[in-house]
This record gives structure tokens, sequence and C-alpha cells, in this order.
């Protein structure tokens, strides 16, 4: 169990610290922003409550998918289709970016330099 909570405690920190980052700014902002859209679109579109928009939304965009929602409409099916597309490259860029700094910080720790990327 201490391996776990120390793993999350290495992901938090290298979440934080790459903030500073103007690139994952972007894409926070960025996620953030397509989930807003999202939950607003189908809440809009669909007539489902906030909360299970942004229930579906973030269901559709981690590919999880569960299948207990699913759009009904023609339009609300196209747009699901390009917001799973954009969206999943949000998602996806910011893992690359937290995973490249966390890869960074790890190497300066074992180098004990301050030049690792």
């Amino acid at each position: 169990m201490i391996v776990f909570w120390g793993a999350v405690v290495r992901f938090a920190r290298s979440v934080f610290a790459s903030f500073r980052d103007p690139q994952t700014r972007a894409l926070v902002t960025g996620a953030m922003m397509i989930i807003a859209t999202g939950t607003w679109f189908y809440s809009r579109m669909e007539g489902w409550s906030v909360v299970d928009s942004l229930y579906f939304t973030v269901m559709t965009l981690t590919t999880v998918g569960y299948g207990d929602l699913s759009p009904t409409t023609s339009t609300t099916r196209l747009f699901t289709v390009v917001f799973v597309l954009i969206g999943i490259g949000i998602l996806l860029g910011f893992i690359d970016v937290v995973a490249r700094h966390a890869r960074g910080q790890r190497a300066k720790s074992e180098t004990g330099t301050d030049d690792a990327t």
C-alpha cells in the first residue's frame, strides 16, 4: 500500500510541476474546454442532466463507454464522432507531457543532475 501512495504522490508532483510548461497549461485548458463543451452540448441536445452529461463526456473521452447512455439523434451522433477525435487527442497530449516530465524528474533524481530532460 505504501508503494501505491508513493506512486500517487510522485504522479501528483509531476502533474503540478509540469504546469510550469506553457504546452501543459494549454492542454489542460483544452481538456477543460472540451469537457465543458461536451457536458453543455449533451445536456442541451439530449436533455440529460448536467451530471449525466458530464458522466457521458468523461466515459466517452476515456474510451470506457459503458453504454448506459448513448446519443439518440443524428446531430448528437455526428458531434460525438468529432468530439471523440478531438478530445482523445487533447487528453493523450496531456498524458504525454506529464509522462515526459515524470521521466525527466526520475532521470534527474537517479543521476543527481539538473540537466536531464
